[in-house]
């Protein structure tokens, strides 16, 4: 069994929170609830549970207030919230998930799993954790932004939320979009060059440019690979090498726009 306090301002939700855990989640053993960050505070000062359930909106200040005063680091934090323009503090903040109210079954379930199997392991990750970028793909904070691309045979609209990785097709000045939905080997053939492609897609700020013939999405990168080789695996299974100089640049930008330790 793993222990879990909820701290929200709403009584309701608290117990919405605490059914859900109880029928869904039968690991996990809600030990206290608080709708009073006071009250919250002087608990988590002496008691850490190994999840806290965390609203950030409470009856003064927010969450990260908590945080702040009682430290995180022994803990499993997920936000619960119904602001998802907290999304990138959060990040900062290391937490291990940000759920969005109302709150579906299947995140929670999903966010509880993850946490068990993280504990169950004892391991503590040093090195890059995609798990720590989710939820801005999950939220879509780049708006519902869409390009058009043509070619000879048509003119294609994709979701900059939909998009991967950019590569130069090899000896052609245009590139290749590999979308979420791709399989192995397949991709969009754009008539435009990387350095255009740079050009529309670097300010979006969650776009980096990793050699002199790709550009990736960092919140598709499933892991990073470090042997012989410095090799990003994306979402979609695709491996895509990259040199010294960009995998040192790449962690740099990560840690940087995350306040974060790689």
């Amino acid at each position: 069994m793993f222990t879990a306090v909820i701290v929200d301002d709403e009584a309701r939700n608290i117990a919405l929170f605490s059914y859900y855990l109880e029928k869904y989640c039968p690991n996990i053993n809600v030990v206290a609830s608080f709708s009073k960050k006071s009250n919250a505070i002087r608990y988590l000062t002496s008691n850490k549970p190994d999840i806290l359930f965390l609203d950030i909106v409470l009856d003064e200040g927010s969450g990260f207030d908590v945080l702040d005063e009682v430290g995180h680091e022994d803990m499993q934090v997920v936000m619960c919230t119904a602001h998802d323009e907290f999304a990138l503090r959060a990040i900062r903040y290391q937490v291990v998930d940000y759920l969005l109210k109302p709150l579906e079954i299947q995140d929670l379930i999903s966010t509880v799993d993850k946490i068990e199997k993280k504990l169950s392991s004892n391991i503590d990750k040093k090195v890059y954790d995609a798990s720590l970028l989710a939820p801005l793909d999950k939220l879509k904070l780049h708006g519902n932004q869409r390009f058009a691309f043509s070619d000879r045979n048509a003119i294609d609209f994709i979701s900059i939320e939909d998009v991967l990785c950019i590569e130069t097709q090899k000896g052609k000045d245009k590139c290749e979009v590999i979308l979420s939905h791709h399989a192995k080997g397949e991709y969009l053939l754009v008539n435009e060059t990387i350095f255009e492609m740079e050009k529309k897609f670097i300010p979006f700020g969650t776009f980096f440019r990793v050699s002199r013939t790709c550009i990736v999405c960092i919140t598709a990168i499933a892991s990073i690979l470090r042997s012989t080789q410095y090799v990003l695996v994306l979402t979609n299974g695709k491996r895509v090498i990259i040199p010294r100089k960009g995998y040192k640049e790449l962690i740099g930008f990560i840690e940087d726009k995350y306040q974060t330790s790689l």
